[in-house]
């Protein structure tokens, strides 16, 4: 929806709420501006401006099509919040998975470039920090992620290839592809610690 249509929507659903709130503002004014039954100006402009003005407030929020109106109204204005809510909740969503696959990739560098010396796991023992942060994330999407299992295996070439294979994959925005592909690990990480 563009941005027009939804500011002249807001507009129109804020002119039919002020008969509602005529009788509160109407009540306000005549306990604290028109309070003065001695002064003449007050008296006249009440009399010849508010009291009118007021009275066809009142008249129209009483009017069948007018209530109509206004439940339309609040139920378009509803539905359009929702979905901007809606949108604005996935786009940060997509955000944040996007940052994880960045995550992802950047730890199978790391691990990569420590794997060409020996002494997995120990010689990422630094790195272990920032892995159960990304496993901590990836969790809270519901992304299958390796347990403390991984650290047993001879060498960390498992490691380095589920952070890049699921990491690419969720930088490139394909978050269902990405839960597939790291659900295809689970298997072979069973399979190495069972043997």
């Amino acid at each position: 929806m563009s941005k027009w249509l939804k500011q002249f929507l807001f507009g129109i659903w804020g002119l039919l709420l002020i008969p509602l709130i005529a009788p509160i503002l109407k009540k306000w004014l005549e306990e604290n501006v028109f309070s003065d039954p001695n002064d003449v100006a007050t008296t006249v402009f009440r009399n010849a401006v508010a009291t009118p003005a007021f009275d066809n407030l009142l008249a129209l929020g009483q009017q069948r099509w007018f209530k109509f109106a206004l439940v339309f109204l609040t139920g378009v204005v509803l539905g359009v919040s929702l979905e901007w809510l809606n949108r604005k909740t996935d786009e940060k969503k997509a955000s944040e998975l996007r940052s994880l696959g960045s995550k992802f990739r950047s730890l199978s560098d790391s691990i990569k470039i420590r794997s060409a010396s020996s002494g997995w796991p120990d010689n990422v023992r630094d790195l272990k920090p920032a892995m159960m942060s990304a496993f901590a994330s990836a969790r809270k999407f519901h992304l299958w992620v390796p347990d403390g299992h991984v650290y047993r295996l001879p060498d960390a070439s498992f490691l380095c290839e589920y952070f890049s294979c699921v990491g690419k994959l969720l930088e490139e925005g394909q978050f269902d592809r990405a839960n597939s592909e790291a659900l295809s690990w689970k298997p072979f990480l069973d399979n190495v610690t069972l043997s």
